[in-house]
């Protein structure tokens, strides 16, 4: 009881860590939780700055101009070859479209495409234009040859070569989409909240004047271990309890509902895992003691929370990662943690669906604390 004890009273000389990176996530669940998208989403195709100089002034060509001019925003006026350079340098303009004396004619003839496009090769932009007078063109003469008059081939083409049947394809998302997005961030919070504000408290238990002191005293090394555990998962609860009421904010509707309860217990599991893989990152050898120790935390806290971040579905959803990349993030307890979210709000899943989930997670803590115990115990006979 008094290492429990003493563990908070050394706590609040790291308040400020603990309080800045709570604030912080807090901000980025406001941020996610009012950023969810909604609604259909329709393709829009990009418009440019050209240059177009009409030197034929046939019908053809007037054809061609007015479908450029629709497509695209055409630069007027006349222009010198340096002052087209440095529009092209510039990226004022994507093309310069030169309509040459005689295309019309000769398109008509056989079919020729004689328009002369100077572009930056640099630039996919130039080249997409050109693209598109070629298509515009050429759907013309197709729409020609099978006995379509020049209006009426240029009317084919511009309503063959039109956008509106494209659409976006629309993710399925469940109806409690902002909760799924905010719960889905949860580790990430923890992780860096836990790391940052907790584990440097327990590297300061491992400074060799206290871990000295602890030897000769009544208290068995164990006995400290598991009270320090206990003192650091007093202090998960506190922030979990904040970050759980702030995801939840995001959609009162849900709240005691099954799917919040699920939700809420995942957390619980997943913040039981990280306080024992910080328990166990506290006694490894390769971390350093005291002081030393408390310099590698934001090093450890950055590494750990991104990596699980990535590889856990956090950050990037678990649909979207390749096989090899989730075949590692299996690991993690963060990909265990996103698969349980994904069925508790997709999947409206029941209990014995994502037991398993839970099963791994708390398997994985509980590595982590033998883990942890083992070194302790290893260290207080040396110490001996």
């Amino acid at each position: 009881m008094q290492v429990y004890k003493t563990f908070f009273k050394v706590a609040k000389k790291y308040k400020t860590g603990i309080i800045m990176y709570t604030v912080i996530v807090v901000f980025m669940l406001m941020v996610l939780s009012n950023t969810t998208s909604s609604g259909n989403q329709k393709v829009v195709q990009k418009k440019y700055s050209i240059v177009v100089v009409d030197n034929d002034n046939s019908e053809v060509s007037k054809k061609l101009y007015d479908h450029l001019d629709k497509v695209h925003n055409i630069h007027k006026g006349d222009y010198t070859d340096e002052q087209i350079r440095i529009l092209l340098y510039n990226m004022a303009i994507s093309s310069y479209i030169e309509i040459p004396e005689g295309f019309g004619e000769k398109f008509l003839e056989d079919g020729s495409i004689t328009v002369k496009s100077t572009y930056d090769d640099a630039v996919p932009r130039g080249m997409f234009v050109n693209m598109q007078i070629d298509e515009y063109l050429n759907s013309i003469k197709n729409y020609m040859s099978i006995d379509y008059s020049l209006d009426e081939a240029a009317e084919k083409a511009e309503e063959s070569l039109k956008d509106d049947f494209v659409s976006i394809q629309q993710k399925d998302t469940p109806e409690a989409e902002s909760s799924y997005v905010a719960f889905i961030f949860l580790p990430y919070g923890i992780v860096s909240i836990l790391f940052s504000g907790i584990l440097p408290v327990i590297m300061s238990f491992n400074e060799k004047e206290k871990k000295n002191r602890t030897a000769v005293s009544a208290t068995k090394m164990t006995t400290r271990n598991i009270a320090i555990i206990l003192a650091s998962a007093t202090l998960a609860l506190v922030v979990i309890t904040l970050l759980i009421g702030m995801a939840t904010a995001s959609d009162v509707s849900y709240l005691f509902t099954k799917p919040w309860w699920y939700a809420v217990l995942n957390v619980v599991v997943y913040t039981f895992t990280i306080t024992m893989l910080m328990t166990m990152i506290a006694t490894l050898p390769i971390i350093g003691t005291g002081k030393e120790a408390t310099n590698t935390v934001s090093f450890v806290t950055v590494i750990i929370g991104l990596t699980f971040a990535f590889l856990g579905g956090t950050f990037v959803g678990l649909d979207i990662l390749g096989e090899g990349v989730a075949k590692i993030g299996r690991f993690t307890p963060n990909y265990w943690y996103s698969t349980a979210s994904k069925k508790i709000w997709y999947d409206n899943a029941g209990l014995s669906d994502i037991i398993g989930c839970f099963g791994v997670q708390i398997l994985m803590g509980i590595t982590c604390l033998a883990i942890a115990l083992a070194f302790t115990r290893l260290y207080g006979e040396k110490s001996e």
